[in-house]
């Protein structure tokens, strides 16, 4: 279907929608953005049905306090409605760095992997928002990356992949921006205005992208203006995320509004191991073999009774069903929220064999699948999560929701735009169009559902040092089962025990790491795909053997004093290393007998002398015992001392 194709008419309110945003943002971005856009773009020329849909229902930001941990009792939490929802924290729009008029849309998330910390990327109409969400109690407002362009726009799409985040919008000539991730890591003084990392301009506007990180592809979809490809697939390579390259276009089906691709390990033994897209495309679910960059196949093109606009969705785990949302049924048709359910097993022939209907009026929008749930953002009806154990016969069934608009769930384009429910923390986030960031935590323990695990690293232990291969270990326990215990050293995986069979524990080969101080974690994952994370203990790896050293040698000498009956006595130190070679700059301490010490630095051939001076007449000899040998990456290993003398000498008087 062409992209200016529409399905029906709102022409009326679209008009006065419009009308209506221009007068209210005309001059709105200026004191936020100085630098930044001057005003919204039209609606777009090649608007959909969707979108113009979105337009007619859209209202004014909500000037909300901000709330911080709210547990969920008797089914409220701050005055927001909820069910095993906790609140951990809401950020309203006025905290993210926006104008009077500025709202949010899409949300992403990304975990540092070096130090686990946890960010959530909102968009905005003028820009995206980074927000670290660690203390998910305290959100920290890091700063905004302004929009590509004069254009704000109420579309705004946001993936990541290699540590940077890709965006796009539906503003006129954004393209795609790309932004590096790693400059929130210890940002000092916040918020700060970022730039770009980079830019690709092989686009226009562009309504979502999607990005598979597996194969390091991107593919911009919705394109307007050039590199289009009808609305279709645009194949991006960002393997190397500050170049983006154009890869290919899959154009054959028209207009692609949301899709996921993924490198396919399903049930249909015809396509494992190909990159495969499943495309949400205004009224069809399209699957495309996108392997060859040069020459995608479609595979299927999938319809289904009671269409309205094919919006999104998203695979089960195992590949075998994908969970698709139509935008536009709830309005059109007056039933409740649907969820519509097609088994992919035959990627060549998908087939429709459930409908999920909620009591809810509220349209669906946005799902995401982590584990045993779809984690579904409704607009009105706001985050709901819903229980997949029984989706193979058609069933799914509500488990938690948190309701971002209380006042109702009428089905209209307000309140949650989306979510994103992998951060390992548990956590999950959700953004409220006319609203702001929520940080909320479910707590699945109720039937359908499964609590989070706990997990502590046993071995080692806080404080030791460790070398060579180390065993490390944790106890980890769930009220269902734990399934995998991922192992952590400063931010990064060292290895999956995947049974316990014998203990949750891996082996760590510490010398491919310097040496020094590192925090060692453990992250378990239960039967629904929840996380649980141990605290951090702290080990040291010293894997630097130094090099030993011994006495090769002790000879002695005695020298009268002049007439006074006096004498002094000479030792000369050989040090030798452990091939018998000399040791050259070598502190060698001695004791003598006489109660003097001595000391000396051996020299290239790995002697030096030390002397005592004044020794008595009737004293008729001194022994000379060496206390210590130092030298930089050097030990001394007195027990190789092999002087016939061992380390001591007896100097008889002249």
């Amino acid at each position: 279907m062409s992209p200016t194709v529409l399905q029906r008419s709102r022409w009326g309110a679209v008009g006065l929608v419009i009308a209506l945003l221009t007068a209210l943002v005309a001059t709105a971005p200026a004191g936020a953005h100085p630098e930044g856009p001057a005003h919204h773009a039209p609606l777009p020329e090649h608007a959909t049905t969707v979108m113009r849909a979105f337009f007619a229902d859209t209202l004014a930001p909500q000037a909300l306090p901000a709330v911080s941990s709210t547990a969920c009792v008797g089914g409220d939490a701050a005055g927001y409605p909820c069910d095993n929802v906790d609140l951990e924290a809401f950020v309203p729009l006025a905290a993210l760095g926006g104008s009077a008029t500025e709202e949010a849309n899409d949300i992403w998330g990304w975990t540092d992997p070096l130090t686990r910390s946890e960010y959530a990327l909102v968009g905005m109409t003028f820009g995206t928002a980074f927000v670290d969400i660690t203390d998910s109690s305290a959100p920290v407002y890091l700063g905004e990356l302004p929009t590509h362009g004069a254009f704000g726009s109420p579309w705004r799409d946001i993936k990541t992949s290699a540590n940077h985040a890709f965006i796009v919008s539906e503003a006129r000539g954004h393209g795609v921006q790309v932004f590096d991730l790693t400059q929130l890591r210890g940002l000092s003084g916040p918020p700060v205005t970022f730039g770009e990392t980079a830019h690709y301009n092989k686009i226009g506007s562009a309504h979502n992208i999607v990005v598979n990180e597996d194969t390091g592809f991107a593919y911009a979809v919705g394109v307007s203006g050039k590199g289009s490809c009808s609305g279709g697939l645009h194949m991006i390579d960002i393997s190397n995320p500050t170049n983006p390259r154009a890869a290919g276009c899959f154009s054959s089906d028209g207009y692609t509004h949301d899709a996921q691709c993924v490198v396919y390990s399903g049930p249909d033994p015809h396509h494992q191991g190909s990159e495969i897209c499943l495309n949400a495309n205004e009224d069809t679910v399209t699957i495309v073999d996108v392997t060859n960059k040069s020459n995608p196949v479609q595979l299927s093109r999938t319809s289904y009774g009671g269409s309205a606009y094919t919006h999104q969705g998203w695979l089960t785990e195992d590949q075998a069903h994908f969970l698709l949302d139509d935008e536009l049924d709830e309005q059109d048709f007056g039933h409740g929220t649907r969820t519509r359910i097609f088994d992919v097993s035959d990627l060549d022939s998908p087939t429709l064999v459930g409908t999920s209907t909620s009591s809810s009026a509220a349209i669906d929008h946005n799902q995401y699948v982590k584990g045993g749930h779809s984690y579904q953002a409704n607009y009105r009806s706001g985050l709901r999560i819903v229980d997949l154990s029984d989706v193979a016969n058609g069933n799914l069934s509500q488990v938690g929701y948190f309701d971002v608009w209380p006042a109702d769930d009428a089905p209209q384009f307000n309140g949650a735009w989306s979510t994103y429910p992998y951060f390992d923390s548990g956590v999950v986030v959700v953004s409220g169009i006319e609203q702001g960031l929520f940080v909320v935590r479910p707590n699945l323990g109720g039937p359908g559902g499964d609590s989070p695990p706990t997990v502590q690293v046993t071995s080692p232990g806080d404080g030791t040092t460790v070398r060579g291969d180390v065993a490390v270990a944790a106890t980890a326990s769930d009220d269902n089962g734990v399934v995998s215990v991922d192992f952590i050293v400063d931010g990064v995986s060292i290895g999956v025990d995947g049974d316990g069979a014998d203990g949750w524990s891996v082996s760590w080969d510490s010398t491919l790491v310097g040496d020094g101080l590192y925090a060692v974690s453990a992250v378990a994952t239960d039967t629904a795909s929840q996380t649980g994370i141990a605290a951090e203990v702290a080990v040291t790896v010293d894997n630097v053997v130094d090099a030993t050293m011994h006495v090769g040698d002790l000879e002695g000498s005695a020298t009268a004093a002049g007439r006074s009956g006096k004498w002094d006595a000479t030792v000369t130190v050989t040090v030798h290393d452990d091939a018998e070679a000399p040791v050259a700059g070598a502190t060698v301490t001695g004791s003598w007998g006489s109660g003097a010490t001595g000391s000396c630095v051996t020299d290239a051939a790995g002697t030096c002398s030390t002397t005592v001076t004044g020794l008595r007449r009737n004293d008729p000899a001194v022994s000379f015992t060496v206390t210590g040998v130092t030298a930089v990456g050097r030990t001394h290993d007195a027990s190789a001392d092999h002087d016939p003398d061992s380390s001591s000498i007896l100097i008889a008087a002249p």
